[in-house]
């Protein structure tokens, strides 16, 4: 016989309403947020969204949507699997975006009610025969913006926890037709059995390229200026839904915003961008603010990196008594195969005024830019840091807009390397207080190393991480991949994205 009684109810709490900030909006839609502070156990839970106007669609990447009413003013959004358990003291947070028809600011309420059983009211709680109870807080329990890709000191960590990134290039399914436009609904099967398979081979992360030289994304005016991430507002959706699907996998993405390692801009959209900073800024207020708030928090979004070799772009003959814009010493380096373009000054404002954006938005993002050699990116060798923080303030005036680890692609030129190169260095030879990552490698050209090799000495060569070129083109690159997957030395590679 027990010694106490115990009574197990179940209650159902309801929170009182709140009011729902907008966070950004632009015509077409907006995003907004909302908190509630937990003040009791809850093990499911209900958020009722209320608009004074009507939205055509709104997507919460913590939550279900499981029903609209009222012809779009009223949502009701269920909990996921995974975050059903909220305990007092935390925050439980809403972020959503919306798209309406025309610029349209309506005001938000929010419920929540949640069921909170079961609980004691007399006596300890105690299993039946047979029965386990299950932890109140069991591992790995999600909480909002705790399981995220981060830095210390000179490698990653990804929920606090060292982690070497291994994977790959995907990537593109189409080359900039992929995002946006209700693209993405012809590539996401392509693209999730991609993840699939680096999932299984071991990896844990991803580099993706998205606008690329503005083919479909973002929409442009016919004067230059952004209008928002895509015409037919299913850019954001696309992208949440990559991210879902790295979360299902546990892979990491990190999108590649544009490309100058090829010159097909012929409608000048990204030359726009690069050239007028007025232009640049109606990007970063029409798409790339709304982009990167809609994606905050989720714990899928490894890193943003800005551009794909603005070398192939770069005029190597410009003369400037700042090292940092000077290019004369690049004459015979290979810079502008893609056409003499672009000085530095233009391409560093270019990148500083979109890393300060991202980190406006949330400045625990990271960023990166994909340099083609790392003698671009060093100051070893006789060579000029173009890409340091003191460079790209210089250029864009923002001291927040800096790159927060290196990432050096490493190719042969007559299978040789060069003496910069990652695959003759060992991380600790460039002197760098910030974490580098091989971003682009293959045996195409690489100095006669085949593919297991080359992950095996990024690996073992102190760097933080290593994306090989590409595994939809290349699947062999797979077999790199899994060749490393359980080494530890210089960090563990499986992650669990929750």
């Amino acid at each position: 016989m027990r010694s106490c009684l115990v009574f197990v109810l179940f209650w159902f709490s309801v929170w009182a309403d709140i009011d729902i900030p907008i966070t950004n909006h632009w015509n077409g839609g907006f995003q907004g947020e909302g908190c509630f502070e937990i003040t009791q156990e809850l093990h499911s839970w209900t958020v009722t969204l209320t608009f004074d106007q009507p939205v055509t669609s709104l997507n919460a990447w913590t939550a279900e949507l499981a029903e609209s009413k009222d012809g779009g003013k009223v949502f009701v959004l269920h909990n996921k699997e995974w975050n059903k358990d909220e305990h007092v003291g935390d925050k439980l947070c809403i972020s959503f975006q919306a798209s309406t028809t025309g610029d349209v600011q309506p005001k938000i309420t929010a419920s929540l009610s949640g069921d909170s059983g079961p609980v004691t009211t007399s006596g300890p709680l105690t299993a039946a025969p047979g029965q386990t109870l299950k932890p109140t807080n069991p591992p790995g329990t999600f909480t909002p913006g705790a399981a995220r890709l981060a830095i210390n000191g000179t490698f990653f960590t990804y929920d606090n926890k060292r982690v070497f990134l291994s994977g790959a290039n995907l990537p593109w399914i189409s080359y900039a037709y992929d995002f946006g436009e209700g693209q993405f609904q012809y590539r996401k099967a392509q693209l999730e059995n991609q993840l699939k398979l680096l999932h299984e081979a071991g990896g844990n992360s991803i580099r993706l390229w998205i606008h690329i030289q503005g083919e479909t994304t973002p929409a442009f005016e016919s004067s230059g200026m952004v209008l928002g991430l895509d015409t037919k507002g299913t850019f954001i959706n696309d992208f949440i839904d990559l991210l879902n699907l790295g979360q299902k996998y546990d892979i990491l993405i990190t999108p590649c915003l544009w490309n100058a390692a090829v010159n097909q801009d012929t409608h000048n959209r990204l030359d726009g961008l690069i050239k007028d900073p007025v232009k640049l800024q109606s990007y970063i207020d029409k798409a790339l603010i709304p982009w990167a708030t809609a994606v905050k928090g989720h714990p899928a979004l490894g890193s943003w990196d800005i551009m794909n070799e603005p070398e192939g772009m770069l005029n190597p003959e410009v003369s400037n008594p700042d090292p940092c814009f000077d290019t004369t010493a690049l004459r015979n380096s290979g810079a502008g195969w893609a056409g003499k373009k672009y000085n530095y000054e233009e391409f560093l404002r270019f990148l500083n005024w979109q890393a300060a954006a991202i980190k406006k938005v949330d400045p625990t993002y990271l960023v990166s830019v994909g340099v083609s050699n790392p003698r671009f990116n060093t100051d070893k060798y006789g060579n000029v840091d173009h890409y340091s923080d003191s460079c790209l303030v210089k250029a864009g005036g923002k001291p927040e807009g800096v790159m927060d680890f290196y990432q050096f692609h490493s190719y042969s030129w007559q299978n040789k390397f060069s003496q910069e190169a990652a695959f003759t260095n060992s991380f600790s030879d460039y002197g760098v207080s910030k974490p580098i990552l091989v971003g682009e490698f293959w045996t195409q050209d690489g100095g006669g190393m085949t593919i297991t090799q080359m992950f095996d000495y990024v690996y073992n060569h102190g760097y933080a991480g290593a994306w090989s070129w590409d595994v939809v083109g290349h699947p062999d690159q797979r077999t790199g991949v899994s060749h490393i997957k359980d080494l530890t030395s210089n960090g563990p590679i499986p992650i669990n994205i929750h």
